[in-house]
C-alpha cells in the first residue's frame, strides 16, 4: 500500500478547559503499548467499564482499586504527580477521559473504548451526582487555580428544570454532550 493511501491516526485539534476539564494533560502523557483509554461523557458508564477492564487485567482479583489505578486523566483538579504514578505502573495501564475525540491525543499504542449512554439516562444520573455535591466541593472546584470559563453554579433542586436545560443547552452546566458523542 502506498504511503499516501494509508489512513492517518486522528490528531488532537483543540484543548478544552472548564471547571472540570483540562485536556492539556494528554500532551504530557507518555503512551505505552497496550494502554487502554476508557472514554465516555460523564455519568455514562465510566466506572462500570473501568471495573470490567480492571477485572480483566488483574484476573478477577477482588481488591482492584480502580480509582487509584485508573485516574480521570483530564480532570482539572488531578494532582500533577498522577502522571508519575502512571509511569511507575508495571501492569497494563487503563485511564479514563471525558473528552471528545478531537480534544484527546490518539496514539496507535493504545486501545480506546468509548461507552455511550442514552442522553436521557445520562442527564438523570448527572443531576443525581451533581445534587449530592457539598457546597464545599463545588467551591473547591471553582476556587482551584486554573479555572477557565464560567464557574460551576449550584445545582438546581428542580430535576425537571435541570433535565430540560441540559438538553436545550447541550450539557449545560457541564460540557457539550452531543459533540462528545458525535466525535467518537
Amino acid at each position: 500500500m502506498e504511503a499516501s493511501s494509508r489512513a492517518e491516526w486522528p490528531r488532537k485539534q483543540r484543548d478544552i478547559h472548564n471547571h472540570h476539564i483540562n485536556s492539556t494533560v494528554w500532551d504530557r502523557f507518555e503512551f505505552r503499548d497496550g494502554d487502554i483509554v476508557i472514554c465516555t461523557y460523564a455519568k455514562s458508564g465510566t466506572t462500570w467499564m473501568q471495573q470490567i477492564v480492571g477485572q480483566l487485567i488483574f484476573a478477577g482479583a477482588n481488591d482492584v482499586n480502580v480509582g487509584a489505578l485508573s485516574p480521570w486523566l483530564d480532570y482539572r483538579l488531578l494532582p500533577t504527580e498522577i502522571l508519575d504514578g502512571l509511569a511507575s505502573q508495571t501492569h497494563r495501564r487503563f485511564v479514563k477521559s471525558h473528552l471528545p475525540a478531537d480534544a484527546l491525543v490518539i496514539s496507535p499504542k493504545a486501545k480506546y473504548l468509548y461507552i455511550g449512554r442514552d442522553g436521557r439516562d445520562t442527564a438523570w444520573s448527572l443531576h443525581n451526582h451533581y445534587a449530592n455535591f457539598s457546597e464545599d466541593r463545588r467551591l473547591a472546584i471553582n476556587e482551584a487555580p486554573g479555572l477557565v470559563g464560567p464557574p460551576l453554579p449550584p445545582c438546581t433542586v428542580d430535576v425537571l428544570q435541570f433535565y430540560r436545560t441540559w438538553f436545550a443547552e447541550n450539557g449545560k452546566p457541564y460540557w457539550p454532550f452531543f459533540e462528545n458523542i458525535r466525535s467518537w
